[in-house]
């Protein structure tokens, strides 16, 4: 008795077997999310070309195909900081796009993709609405109806997912009052996510996205200097967190900060 006692003690106390292509998708992860935070578009592009060639009947497909959809994403949204062209903005989110759903239908539950694709389809609706780019190119109504019914797909998946909650927020941050938008509810919901990320913590040897404690404090932020009146100070504390907790993050440091600093000056200047 005392024996097989033993062996179950032994085999409890044994460390799990390690699994290669976790180990080698959570390495191309953490390269995708620090070239995004970086804002290196041509090793964005490198990686999300490789995640591609990944195999659809390789273990993690999935999860690799997220990972390419958001190397084109970031590259996008990394080339608007930077004046990239509407043409090649669209040609990188139709890319992110494809890529996401290719994931979707690998594994129709997996939230996270969900979210992404539903975010990158309210950016291309935006395109072909009066004033964007492309007005008379269809279909604006198309890519938002899609970007709805994504979002609420997600929102039933895993509705305290950070990433979800992000997408939930952006609807609410830059839709017009009139078809619901509401930047008080957005931080409300960035508040919500901000939870939730520093509950679920980050893991660096897992393939999946875990990513939202910086986005969270950086949607603070930008979000707090949409207030009427904006609440100034509170958004650059959340800014300098979000910089703390990512020092390479090009976008905080270089466009989100400046900007928070013009508008206190210029507030600033006004009440003198």
């Amino acid at each position: 008795m005392h024996s097989a006692l033993f062996l179950m003690m032994f085999l409890a106390a044994k460390p799990a077997a390690v699994n290669p292509t976790a180990v080698e998708l959570s390495k191309l992860k953490a390269r995708v999310m620090s070239a995004d935070y970086r804002a290196d578009l041509p090793e964005l592009t490198a990686l999300r070309d490789e995640l591609i060639k990944w195999p659809k009947d390789r273990e993690l497909a999935y999860a690799a195909r997220y990972w390419a959809g958001y190397a084109s994403w970031r590259i996008a949204m990394n080339g608007a900081n930077h004046q990239m062209k509407p043409d090649d903005l669209l040609l990188h989110l139709r890319n992110a796009a494809t890529q996401f759903y290719i994931s979707m239908a690998l594994k129709d539950d997996f939230a996270d993709s969900v979210a992404a694709a539903s975010l990158v389809n309210g950016w291309l609706a935006t395109f072909n609405m009066e004033g964007g780019p492309f007005p008379d190119r269809p279909p604006m109504e198309e890519h938002a109806a899609l970007s709805r019914a994504l979002v609420a797909r997600a929102t039933a998946l895993d509705p305290d997912n950070p990433r979800v909650l992000w997408a939930r927020a952006a609807f609410l941050l830059y839709a017009p009052p009139s078809m619901g938008g509401s930047v008080p509810r957005a931080i409300d919901l960035y508040q919500q996510m901000l939870r939730q990320a520093e509950k679920r913590g980050t893991d660096p040897t897992s393939p999946l996205p875990d990513w939202g404690k910086p986005e969270a404090l950086m949607s603070l932020a930008f979000a707090h200097t949409m207030l009427t009146p904006p609440e100034l100070e509170k958004a650059r504390e959340e800014a300098d967190a979000a910089l703390k907790a990512q020092p390479d993050w090009s976008y905080v440091r270089d466009n989100l900060i400046p900007l928070i600093a013009q508008k206190i000056s210029a507030a600033s200047g006004r009440s003198q």
